[in-house]
């Protein structure tokens, strides 16, 4: 029965193999075009090397510190991060907590719609006017986006085949997502060998760096770090997780660390521009038209697959995110129920059904604002404030601020005595939290100060997109703590209330997952014993 039950669960190689998978991808030389090119605002050019040096430091401070708290809580129940201000902070904080960090996937799952078939396709994210750039008129966005949603849901729905099918789906998109990626590497790899130092020289005399410049980027890349912290959330579907989630999430944020600024080096090499899509923007170079068109035929077929594991490992994560929060009774009873292989398929269909709503709200109606803007004005150009740099920035907000819970949890336990640090630990940590916290303000004071700007000085459409887009950034992030806040003390606190009064038995239950773990309460047993 053992046997079967671990066929059933994620390996550590496995974890980290769709960890690493779900959390990096080559279409992240796309932001160079934002963040790197010379003449841009705020541009940091070369910097970009040491700044993904700088991230990599303090994402793998976090995912540290998610190790610690892995390895000491009972983390073979879903959840993560909630497990772990649940039983620090309580109920209240445990809930906020797990409801932000499911409300965060709606950022990454439309950054991964949006550049499914929008991002080849469209010529707002293609150089020049390619042999593939599809021209569809105002609602052309739409019509693109309208294929990305049915293909990102039928990926999606592929969970409710068994976590078998899920685990084969998975690796083979992972394997033809990075033997694809591997040509553009190769293909750049060639260039650099080819320019020399030509472009090394212009990168390094040109670039410039700025705070701001260095802010912005660190809030905007980060979003490229961060992931470890969703599928950590799938602690029933993970083979010992108190061990294998540490171990799994250092090691993907070690790995994408080296893999980022790698690839960013031979990329500056080899161009001296970027694009907003590089993955076919990059073999513009090349005089063989074989390769012109057989690259980015190659690299559409690398972005499908990339898309379709994304939007599978999605469905997992998300479905595990809603599930503790179920069992606990922050939303339904009906939905923290697992079949078989460990699924909350009821969780998940919820999920796949608060996705669609997001995708509405973030997508089709922003795609169809766009159409009807540009029929009543044919002649100028549309300024979105739901650009892919917003979207990122964002998402990194939301996740910046889980990472900082936990770090207050693990420099709580320390300061209770109920987590032992090392001395470099009790250094890094409390830094790392303060430079987050600075990131956190820097954020709304640069998107503040950025939309005054935009309306004092740029055009009537650019000063709308500016203030669209911070209006609906606040709004969310506003409107989704209210909304938490609410539901915590309408929805959940009567219903505990009343569990107390009718089944006290079943509440003593449900808390003994938010006690530390046997084998971390006897170690803390034996060195007081020991200081004694």
């Amino acid at each position: 029965m053992e046997g079967n039950v671990s066929k059933k669960k994620l390996s550590l190689k496995e974890f980290i193999w769709l960890g690493f998978n779900y959390t990096v991808g080559i279409g992240f030389v796309g932001n160079f075009a934002i963040l790197s090119n010379i003449g841009k605002a705020n541009s940091i050019g070369i910097n970009a090397i040491w700044v993904f040096l700088i991230i990599g430091l303090v994402a793998g401070s976090c995912a540290w510190a998610f190790a610690k708290m892995a390895k000491i809580h009972n983390s073979d129940a879903n959840g993560a991060a909630y497990i772990y201000v649940r039983t620090s902070f309580g109920r209240f904080w445990g809930w906020f907590v797990g409801f932000m960090q499911y409300v965060m996937l709606p950022f990454i799952i439309t950054i991964q719609i949006l550049m499914l078939i929008r991002g080849t396709f469209s010529p707002e994210f293609v150089k020049g006017n390619q042999w593939f750039t599809i021209h569809w008129g105002p609602f052309g966005d739409l019509f693109l986006d309208l294929i990305g949603i049915a293909i990102y849901l039928s990926a999606a729905s592929v969970i409710f085949f068994g976590i078998k099918v899920y685990k084969r789906l998975a690796h083979g998109t992972g394997i033809i997502k990075w033997a694809t990626a591997g040509l553009l590497i190769v293909a750049a790899f060639a260039l650099a060998i080819q320019n020399g130092n030509t472009n090394w020289n212009y990168w390094t005399s040109k670039s410039e760096l700025s705070f701001a410049g260095f802010m912005n980027t660190f809030t905007s890349c980060f979003f490229f770090f961060a992931g470890f912290e969703i599928f950590a959330t799938a602690g029933k579907n993970i083979h010992n997780p108190e061990k294998n989630i540490g171990k799994g999430i250092t090691s993907i944020i070690l790995i994408s660390t080296i893999f980022y600024i790698v690839i960013s080096i031979i990329f500056f090499l080899a161009y001296a521009e970027f694009a907003q899509n590089m993955n076919v923007a990059a073999w513009d170079p090349f005089t063989s038209q074989v390769i012109k068109i057989g690259g980015p035929i190659i690299m559409i077929i690398s972005g499908l697959a990339l898309k379709i594991n994304v939007a599978m490992q999605n469905a997992l994560y998300g479905g595990t995110a809603l599930q503790p929060l179920s069992k606990e009774g922050y939303i339904s009873d009906k939905l923290f129920k697992l079949n078989n292989d460990g699924i909350p398929v009821k969780a998940s269909l919820l999920n796949l059904a608060i996705t669609s709503a997001m995708i509405i709200l973030w997508l089709v109606i922003p795609d169809l604002i766009k159409g009807f803007w540009s029929l009543a004005h044919p002649n100028e150009e549309y300024a979105s404030a739901f650009n892919i740099s917003s979207l990122t920035t964002a998402s990194s907000v939301l996740t910046i601020f889980i990472y900082m819970m936990v770090l207050i949890v693990v420099l709580k336990l320390n300061l209770t005595k109920k987590l032992k640090l090392n001395w470099y630990e009790k250094i890094i940590f409390p830094v790392v939290f303060l430079f987050l916290a600075v990131i956190l303000v820097w954020h709304f004071y640069s998107l503040i100060s950025e939309t005054v700007d935009a309306i004092l000085h740029q055009s009537e459409a650019e000063a709308s997109a500016a203030i669209v887009g911070m209006a609906v950034e606040i709004a969310f992030i506003l409107g989704s703590s209210i909304f938490a806040v609410c539901w915590y003390r309408w929805y959940y606190l009567p219903k505990y209330k009343k569990r107390l009064q009718e089944n006290p038995d079943l509440q003593k239950e449900l808390d003994r997952a938010f006690n530390f773990n046997q084998e971390h309460q006897d170690t803390l047993k034996t060195l007081e014993v020991i200081n004694k």
